[in-house]
C-alpha cells in the first residue's frame, strides 16, 4: 500500500524562500488585524484554519483538486483574473445583503491565511528533513 505523506499535497515542491517570506508576514498581518479587532471568535479561526489548509493541502492534491488546479491554469492569467475578481465581487455584494456580522467573517478569514501559511511552513519543514 501506498504511503501518504505531505509530500503528495504539494505539486511544485519545497516552498521558495519568498514563499516562506510572504508567508511569515502573512501570519504577522494575521496576528495584528486579530489583535486590532474588538471581539476574536476562536471557533471561527479554528474553521477558517482547518478548511484552508485542507484545501491547500491534501484536498488540492485530490483528483478533484488537481482537476480544478488543471483547470485555472488552463484558463490563462486574464482568466484567473476574471475568476478571483468575480469571487471577490460575489463576497462583497452578497456579505451585506445576508448581513453575515463583520466578526466571525473577519476571524474565518484571518485563521483561513494561518491555515495557508502553516501548510507552506509544513511543506518548508518536511522537503528540509528529505534533503538532510
Amino acid at each position: 500500500m501506498e504511503r501518504r505523506t505531505t509530500g503528495r499535497w504539494s505539486s511544485v515542491g519545497a516552498p521558495t524562500r519568498r514563499q516562506l517570506a510572504g508567508s511569515a508576514l502573512t501570519v504577522a498581518l494575521a496576528a495584528l488585524s486579530l489583535w486590532v479587532v474588538e471581539s476574536v471568535f476562536w471557533p471561527w479561526i479554528g474553521v477558517g484554519f482547518v478548511s484552508f489548509a485542507a484545501a491547500t493541502g491534501p484536498v488540492a492534491a485530490s483528483s478533484v483538486g488537481s482537476r480544478v488546479g488543471a483547470w485555472f491554469r488552463a484558463i490563462g492569467y486574464e482568466g484567473r483574473v476574471i475568476a478571483i475578481v468575480a469571487f471577490v465581487a460575489a463576497v462583497w455584494i452578497s456579505v451585506p445583503l445576508l448581513e453575515i456580522p463583520a466578526g466571525p467573517l473577519v476571524s474565518f478569514a484571518n485563521g483561513g491565511l494561518l491555515g495557508v501559511s502553516a501548510v507552506v511552513f509544513l511543506e518548508a519543514a518536511r522537503s528540509g528533513l528529505e534533503s538532510a
